[in-house]
């Protein structure tokens, strides 16, 4: 409980008067062009901000649009309005928490009326659904108003909540997944793999916008890199596999740092938090060569990718939702021209075997993984790879390509005028 005259009671007492300016800034937002072209977006989560969601928007923006973003507040925490980065940000504040399982369906239920309401209320050209929790109120908002329906599938949202919900609901959401995407006017996802599932199951128009990266945030200098190391008292040759992520049991972290372990001279540095934390600040006690940077915020993933020689992934390939994974591990490597370490699923499996770029592990076992690290101990077979990612990231699969994707995709959904994003795209001018 806050005492009487703190910074939240203030907060509150003069939230009108925020309201009021942020609505001022909007509508002086959305006047520095003639006829801009408007997109409401629907997130469940409360966009602090959401990275992939984030970099889509922006490239909106960059195009000429307004932008919206109707996101779901479960914590209460954020301002109702705010603009980021030119983004318009609406927060619904709806209480709840992650994990409820089968009964989060009811605070779904009083969320649509709510992202209804507000969508309702507000003029728009597109409407574009972030993930299939959001996808029945967008869907309906987008039919009524006769606007074309985007929905944006991050992943395989039934894939994913297996096991956490009664099995007669996933059937329920498969089923009425099937229907919508029939009949979206457009479908994003992450990669070719979920692309192709989602096309067997009747998408019309199905369509790869990859959680890919900006090369230019990933390009570091050799004094950079060394400035880096010695700040994380990393010697200057020494191999180093660099894991940011969440540190959860299924991503494999024992196995990974047993095997370090047993490298000499090998070096991890490892980012993020989360249930293995605890087990990971004890090994990182123990070996001076495990460093442990904690939360690594997105602006500073780059870096520590970059002070690296290799990118290491650990996921549980028995979690059905993995036959499609994309992770942004992947993508961060190859922006970087970093050599991969994964396991035998998915999106990752496939692309590192493509570009030859790193190493598939038939198990995520501490013996195996050793093999690879000492398989890259080789310096010649180590660039060889790193080359091969940098050639590939710089080809394929980055966020120029994405953007023009979506410009092209937007360009044929909507009458109003798009502007030649920042890569020079081709269209409507």
């Amino acid at each position: 409980m806050q005492p009487a005259g703190s910074d939240r009671d203030g907060t509150a007492k003069n939230r009108p008067f925020i309201r009021l300016g942020v609505l001022l800034l909007m509508n002086a937002t959305r006047q520095t062009s003639t006829n801009p072209a408007s997109i409401l977006m629907l997130l469940s989560n409360a966009y602090e901000p959401d990275a992939r969601v984030r970099q889509e928007a922006l490239a909106l923006v960059r195009m000429g649009c307004r932008v919206r973003i109707l996101a779901w507040d479960r914590d209460l925490k954020h301002p109702p309005l705010e603009v980021m980065e030119g983004i318009e940000v609406e927060r619904v504040f709806l209480p709840s928490v992650h994990g409820r399982g089968t009964m989060q369906l009811f605070f779904y239920a009083w969320l649509y009326l709510k992202l209804i309401w507000r969508g309702w209320r507000n003029q728009w050209d597109a409407i574009h659904c972030h993930d299939l929790d959001t996808l029945p109120a967008g869907f309906l908002l987008g039919k009524v108003k006769r606007k074309p329906v985007i929905f944006d599938a991050h992943e395989s949202f039934t894939d994913m909540i297996a096991g956490s919900v009664h099995p007669a609901v996933r059937r329920t959401l498969y089923l009425l997944e099937n229907f919508l995407i029939r009949r979206v006017d457009l479908l994003i996802t992450v990669g070719e793999k979920i692309r192709r599932f989602f096309e067997g199951r009747g998408a019309k128009r199905a369509v790869v916008v990859g959680n890919w990266k900006r090369l230019e945030e990933y390009t570091r200098s050799e004094a950079q890199i060394a400035a880096i190391r010695q700040r994380l008292s990393i010697p200057p040759s020494a191999l180093t596999i660099v894991c940011i992520t969440h540190l959860l049991k299924d991503r494999k972290l024992e196995e990974f740092l047993d095997a370090v372990d047993e490298c000499p001279d090998v070096y991890a540095l490892i980012g993020g938090n989360g249930v293995m934390e605890d087990f990971v600040r004890e090994k990182a006690a123990k070996n001076p060569r495990i460093v442990y940077v904690g939360f690594v915020r997105g602006k500073d993933i780059p870096e520590y990718t970059c002070a690296g020689d290799v990118v290491y992934y650990g996921c549980d390939p028995e979690n059905p939702n993995t036959r499609f994974s994309a992770p942004n591990k992947l993508y961060e490597a190859l922006a970087a021209g970093r050599p991969l370490i994964t396991g035998d699923f998915g999106e990752i499996a496939d692309t590192v075997r493509r570009a030859s770029c790193g190493i598939v592990l038939p198990e995520y076992s501490t013996a195996e993984i050793r093999k690879a690290i000492e398989a890259m101990r080789s310096v010649s077979a180590r660039e060889a790879m790193a080359a091969n990612a940098g050639r590939f990231g710089r080809e394929a699969m980055n966020w120029q390509k994405g953007e023009e994707i979506l410009y092209q995709e937007y360009a044929r959904l909507i009458a109003a005028p798009l502007k030649q994003n920042s890569y020079g795209a081709v269209g409507v001018a």
